[in-house]
């Protein structure tokens, strides 16, 4: 069960990045904002995530 949580939780953020850069092509975001959630994100995949995953959730 805490697996599918995890799972869904790594799916969700899959798909923010898919609209953020929807969002950047289509000149809705800009520049700085794009990558503000991309380093966002990345810092969380790298630092909270492996934790998350030790912990099970």
């Amino acid at each position: 069960m805490k697996n599918k949580h995890l799972r869904a939780l790594v799916l969700s953020i899959i798909l923010f990045l898919i609209v953020n850069i929807a969002l950047f092509v289509l000149k809705i975001i800009n520049e700085i904002l794009f990558w503000i959630m991309i380093i966002t994100v990345a810092v969380f995949a790298y630092k909270v995530l492996p934790n998350m995953k030790k912990q099970k959730i």
